[in-house]
């Protein structure tokens, strides 16, 4: 790549805000999956080496995006989106430092562990929708697909570093110093997002409304503005058909590989090491590459190892289709966000990217439940494999759609036209068409 496409590519990061909202979500994320860590690991040792706890933690994790992300994306397009992000960061701290209190004062409990992941769950949905809507002001529709790459890296080497910190505290220190190592992570990222300013306040609005009725606008504009609707449907058969599998992975290595020890760990890391491979090649190719044909080509990465990996007997083949799958994957969502984000209004964005938080978060999680209930039922190599050949198949009858997304995509990334008529105020990056009842933008 020449040192102006080099240069091209980093070019988000010559800008101090996204720099701090990028080290941000590093740590903040780090901080997440060195939560799972030590909650999942104190949940199992309390609740007296049950499995069904440390999965309870995880859900306790994820579901209070899926129920609280809708009103968050509604507070992030009224409020500061970057104070309403560090807010999350700062409950996940306070959660983290009581889980750790609670440890050195002898007082921690199974219900003080699980309580602790539901605030931390809490944290995320708050923060989420406001962190995901703040970045496209930030670095500009032109920049989108660098940033949206970038972020992905960040999110991505969160689930090394956060778990790699965490494990060595842990087998050290012990879980209460885990969890404070947690909070630190927490409190660098409030750090960092109280330093951001710019865009991170969205357009200010002609007439007022209530947030319930801009909850229900946001879903209006994303059903009535192509090609979001299209984008949201491929994106959700993503989340439920490639990554909702992959809890079932530890089952795969011990029935394809005999139990070989350390096997799980190798998937693991092949998935987690194309996950950060393959934003890092698209970087180079950004420029280049159309968001339709890059969504089609990843997401059939995403799907065809996982066939390969259900039914392959061989580990080394397995571990390089996981790697495989971690490039497809990582790079479809990062796609997936760039498109969504420069397609969508800034006055909608925070309810937009709560939208797709809350769908995705709550088909991945009820699909990983009906695969795991499938494996101990069914083959297991089936099990992955079969949804992996589905969604394939999904990519090859959307192939005649990926013409029209990138025309769509172009066409919201293209030179902003007027705001359209009756709103009162310019709504800086693009039209927002006027809905019935509506004071979207207005």
């Amino acid at each position: 790549m020449s040192r102006g496409k080099l240069r091209s590519a980093w070019e988000p990061f010559s800008i101090a805000a996204f720099r701090s909202v990028w080290v941000a979500a590093l740590s903040g994320n780090s901080g997440r999956f060195a939560v799972i860590l030590v909650a999942g690991w104190e949940a199992f040792r309390q609740g007296h080496h049950s499995a069904i706890w440390p999965s309870l933690v995880s859900m306790l994790i994820l579901l209070p995006t899926a129920l609280l992300g809708l009103p968050a994306g509604g507070l992030a397009d009224r409020f500061n989106r970057a104070k309403q992000a560090a807010t999350g960061q700062v409950v996940a701290a306070v959660a983290t430092a009581g889980a750790a209190a609670c440890i050195f004062t002898h007082t921690a409990s199974l219900a003080t562990t699980l309580g602790a992941a539901a605030l931390v769950g809490v944290a995320n949905a708050i923060q989420g929708p406001a962190w995901q809507a703040l970045i496209p002001g930030l670095v500009g529709r032109e920049r989108m697909a660098s940033a949206a790459l970038s972020t992905r890296i960040a999110q991505q080497g969160s689930e090394l570093v956060g778990p790699a910190i965490g494990t060595a505290i842990l087998t050290t220190a012990g879980p209460g110093w885990t969890f404070l190592c947690c909070s630190f992570f927490y409190a660098v990222g409030v750090v960092l997002m109280a330093r951001v300013r710019g865009q991170a306040r969205p357009a200010p609005r002609a007439t007022a409304t209530t947030m319930w009725h801009e909850v229900r606008d946001g879903v209006s504009y994303l059903r009535t503005t192509s090609p979001l609707g299209l984008l949201f449907v491929w994106v959700t058969l993503h989340c439920c058909l490639t990554m909702a599998t992959f809890g079932i992975l530890p089952t795969i290595a011990t029935v394809n590989f005999g139990g070989a020890a350390g096997a799980y760990g190798l998937l693991l890391t092949g998935f987690g090491a194309g996950s950060i491979i393959g934003p890092l090649l698209m970087l180079g190719l950004f420029d280049r590459a159309r968001p339709g044909r890059t969504l089609w080509v990843t997401g059939v990465l995403s799907g065809a190892p996982l066939i390969v990996v259900g039914l392959s007997h061989l580990e080394w083949l397995s571990v390089a289709m996981e790697c495989l799958a971690g490039i497809g994957q990582a790079v479809f969502m990062a796609v997936i966000y760039a498109s969504v984000q420069a397609c969508a209004h800034d006055a909608v964005r925070g309810r937009v990217a709560s939208i797709q938080l809350t769908s995705t978060t709550g088909a991945m999680g009820l699909a990983s439940i009906g695969w795991g209930a499938l494996a101990g039922a069914a083959s297991v190599g089936l099990v992955l494999a079969v949804p992996g050949a589905f969604f394939v198949l999904v990519c090859l009858v959307l192939t005649k759609s990926v013409s029209g997304l990138d025309r769509a995509v172009d066409r919201h990334t293209g030179v902003a036209p007027a705001a359209p008529a009756g709103v009162g105020v310019h709504l800086g990056d693009g039209p927002l068409p006027a809905q019935r009842g509506s004071a979207i933008g207005g």
